[in-house]
């Protein structure tokens, strides 16, 4: 059937975004949506081989150096979702809390997704082993952090 005409069941065919046609008989709404997947893992394995091969030129320096911004994102992420949860456990300070958004290049491109009107979902992965149980207590009370942000 041709888009507009009703069909058996009495509806219209919808129109497609961006037809002249439009949306008969109501205002069309446009939706727009970001995707973003983030990995944050690994960053602490790269510092430790890279501090193995630090004396060399070249590569041990340029993964030094990525090591050390990913590690500054990740703090900057986790102050960002400190402050956020500050902020929805008192709701009379929400306006003098600060949220340090634009001290790196992750917390900025995440901002919509951290305290916009957008849904976040964050997985946290554990490990098996006894011997991370520091590191699994430390991104246990990180998720828990972040699933006290409440968006708008």
């Amino acid at each position: 059937r041709r888009e507009g005409e009703k069909g058996e069941d009495g509806g219209a065919t919808p129109s497609r975004p961006g037809d002249p046609g439009g949306c008969p008989g109501r205002p069309c709404q446009e939706v727009v949506s970001q995707l973003s997947l983030i990995d944050l893992a690994g960053s602490e394995r790269s510092v430790a081989n890279v501090l193995s091969a630090f004396g060399r030129e070249g590569k041990g320096t340029t993964r030094f150096q990525e090591a050390v911004n990913v590690n500054q994102s990740l703090f900057v992420l986790r102050r960002v979702i400190t402050a956020l949860s500050k902020r929805e456990a008192n709701p009379r300070e929400a306006q003098s809390v600060h949220i340090p958004y634009r001290e790196s290049k992750l917390t900025s491109l995440l901002q919509n997704s951290l305290g916009g009107n957008s849904y976040l979902v964050m997985f946290a992965c554990l490990a098996p082993s006894e011997r991370q149980d520091d590191e699994n207590l430390s991104t246990l009370q990180y998720a828990s952090q972040a699933a006290c942000i409440r968006n708008q």
